[in-house]
């Protein structure tokens, strides 16, 4: 366990004061990935606080997805990475409460893609290549499900953010990919052929490093997404030379 010792709280409404206190430990880096965080009579100690506070803040922490509160033996709280679902899901609300449509998505969207392709372009490695093409090739293997099509379509953009090898694209992607598969699901699954011969093409290009052609087909792909959204079958997603 980590040797780590937490200021005594004396105001604000504590739990979330103490969460916040313990968020910033993480974020230093003072708690690491799988650390356990002090038993919770230590932690009524050190802070100066409740069982029912500190509990309180367990909970809070946990609803974020920055600890997961284990039972038994080794019981107790361990520090987790919280799920980019978690980030979406918070999105969703706050985009709700704003009414933000499905467009303003889709064009947010439009103009992070093209540059997140053309710097994966540039960092991809083989490996990355070979992810891409092992979510393309798992999509041509069930054009008769358009579940693990729609599945498919939509994780080869976070792969394509992944592979820019910055992390805060790769957040941002996936979570915008998230909330657009979440609203729009049946788009992802409609010209299956189409979706993933556009798909090969920007990989085809990122594979010969020519970053021009990847902007040009990802700009055609995604401009061709939004079409579908009113009308499924009036334009191929993205088919180019």
């Amino acid at each position: 366990m980590p040797d780590v010792v937490f200021d005594r709280i004396k105001q604000g409404k504590l739990a979330e004061v103490i969460a916040a206190q313990i968020r910033g430990e993480i974020r230093s880096g003072s708690l690491a990935l799988g650390d356990r965080l002090p038993p919770e009579r230590e932690l009524i100690e050190q802070l100066g606080v409740s069982r029912a506070t500190v509990r309180e803040a367990l909970m809070l922490l946990e609803a974020d997805g920055f600890i997961q509160v284990r039972a038994g033996r080794h019981g107790g709280a361990y520090v987790t990475s919280p799920k980019l679902e978690r980030l979406a899901t918070i999105l969703d609300v706050i985009l709700a409460v704003e009414q933000t449509t499905t467009d303003q998505l889709l064009e947010a969207r439009s103009l992070m893609e093209p540059l997140a392709v053309r710097l994966a372009t540039a960092r991809a490695d083989e490996s990355d290549f070979e992810r891409i093409q092992g979510s393309i090739d798992r999509a041509a293997e069930h054009l008769d499900a358009p579940d693990i099509v729609a599945e498919e379509s939509a994780r080869f953009h976070v792969l394509v953010a992944e592979s820019t090898h910055n992390g805060v694209i790769s957040a941002l992607t996936a979570t915008t990919q998230q909330l657009i598969y979440s609203r729009a699901f049946t788009a992802f699954g409609t010209e299956t052929a189409a979706t993933l011969r556009a798909h090969q093409r920007i990989l085809d290009a990122m594979r010969a490093r020519d970053a021009e052609a990847a902007v040009r087909r990802m700009v055609r792909h995604v401009d061709a997404f939004r079409v579908v959204l009113d009308a499924p079958r009036s334009i191929e997603l993205g088919s180019e030379t």
